[in-house]
């Protein structure tokens, strides 16, 4: 797999109860149908699951723009998908935003089991020489950054179902994701892409949805916000991650990215 992408489109992210799954999957089960590239789990539902290593400074210059709410922001991070053993393909990515439009420069650098494996813990630096095209700015980019003293912070994984149209353009760019089970690993080595998690950054019983479209919003999504009384806000898992694993003594940090929802319950008090 050698594609590179380079896309920008709008995400609006919702936190509802997971009670909540099964009226979202009725309104909109006229109009979209589960990612064709998903697999269904024991229980049912069909999804995948998502392990991202963040990268940031020791002084954590990225979290603290997060907080501070810059409006131009960069992520970096190196992702994969499933469970060790399956071979699944590793990408750098660095996740720019600016509001709600995010551009996402995306490379694949091999498999997570290869990654893994590695004789020293930043993979990216040598896997980088063997790309050649063009992803091979957007990894030598990504490698600039990471290496200007950058190190892995924390892991965040959760399980993720993911609905497309029925009528899907590939080009479209449009889905619905439901984000389910996210937990955190914090200061993971840079190859344990499967790390074991050490802290739950939202409570099992809440999920987070999100809606990805880069033109106008369907007129489904804002059927579906409208009959539900949605309210987009914003989720940075990254920040829950640092606020709630390695900073957590900092309370104001906590209340600040934590949705309000959440914060209402006294969940993270």
């Amino acid at each position: 797999m050698t594609r590179f992408q380079d896309y920008g489109r709008h995400e609006f992210k919702y936190v509802l109860p997971l009670s909540q799954r099964d009226r979202v999957l009725a309104l909109i089960a006229e109009f979209a149908i589960p990612d064709p590239h998903a697999r269904a789990r024991d229980d049912g539902r069909i999804g995948y699951h998502n392990h991202s290593i963040y990268l940031d400074t020791p002084e954590l210059l990225d979290y603290h723009e997060r907080l501070d709410e810059r409006k131009l922001r960069n992520r970096l991070r190196v992702r994969t998908y499933g469970f060790p053993g399956q071979r699944q393909v590793v990408f750098l990515e660095n996740k720019r935003k600016l509001d709600n439009w995010v551009v996402k420069q995306r490379v694949p650098v091999g498999h997570a089991d290869a990654w893994a494996a590695w004789e020293h813990d930043r993979p990216w630096i040598d896997l980088v020489r063997e790309i050649e095209g063009r992803g091979q700015y957007a990894a030598e980019h990504f490698v600039r950054l990471v290496e200007q003293g950058r190190n892995p912070v924390s892991a965040v994984h959760y399980f993720r179902e993911a609905y497309v149209p029925r009528d899907d353009d590939p080009d479209s760019k449009v889905r619905l994701t439901l984000d389910q089970e996210v937990v955190g690993t914090i200061r993971p080595d840079g190859r344990a892409l499967y790390a074991a998690p050490d802290v739950e950054l939202l409570p099992q019983d809440w999920m987070v949805m999100e809606m990805k479209y880069s033109a106008d919003r369907p007129a489904w999504m804002r059927m579906l916000c409208r009959e539900m009384g949605l309210r987009a806000l914003p989720v940075p898992k990254y920040g829950l991650s640092v606020a709630r694993g390695l900073r957590a003594k900092y309370k104001r940090e906590v209340r600040q990215l934590m949705p309000g929802p959440i914060l209402e319950l006294g969940w993270c008090a």
